[in-house]
């Protein structure tokens, strides 16, 4: 998985795969694009750090603390 931060546009992207993709569903705050055999090829999250600040306890721990816990992520977190 490659993580892409938008610093201007305050949109963290995801890619999973470099199939083409297909299709997309959007929610809320979350895009996801599939291929043509309906798995997820690229996850955006839109507003990123509201995301986080308020879909927060909707990510895995392990996604967190792995990908978003470092002092270089534009989403550090604060345990506290």
């Amino acid at each position: 998985m490659k993580l892409t931060y938008y610093d201007e546009d305050d949109i963290l992207v995801m890619k999973l795969s470099d199939m083409p993709i297909d299709y997309a569903i959007e929610t809320n705050w979350v895009i996801v694009h599939f291929d043509q055999t309906d798995k997820p090829v690229r996850i955006e999250i839109l507003d990123a750090n509201r995301f986080f600040k308020e879909e927060r306890k909707a990510v895995p721990q392990s996604i967190l603390h792995q990908y978003f816990a470092s002092p270089s992520s534009p989403f550090m977190l604060n345990d506290k």
